[in-house]
């Protein structure tokens, strides 16, 4: 198994910017049904907090940064995880027994 996954993490690699690349029917759907938040409006929201609140505007800051940090780490884990694993069913399927 491990032949296997060093092959599968080659593949990924070679794969990996083609995946990360959104095609024009991707970005259709995803209009769709996305809510399309952009977090420059949210940072703009927090900045217009009153100067009495800075200390809670950097806190809140952080933590939103913190937020779209964990989500793209979580997307890039589960991105790969999910495509080395169909890959290799894929191939499992197509060997001959």
């Amino acid at each position: 198994m491990k032949n296997d996954e060093k092959i599968l993490d080659k593949f990924f690699a070679l794969r990996q910017d083609d995946l990360m690349n959104e095609m024009p029917e991707d970005r259709a759907y995803l209009k769709r049904v996305l809510k399309q938040t952009k977090d420059m409006g949210i940072t703009d929201m927090i900045c217009q907090l009153p100067e009495e609140y800075s200390s809670i505007k950097q806190e809140i800051e952080q933590k939103f940064e913190d937020v779209i940090g964990d989500y793209e780490v979580k997307l890039a884990y589960y991105n790969k995880k999910y495509y080395k694993q169909g890959f290799y069913d894929a191939l499992v399927m197509k060997l001959p027994k």
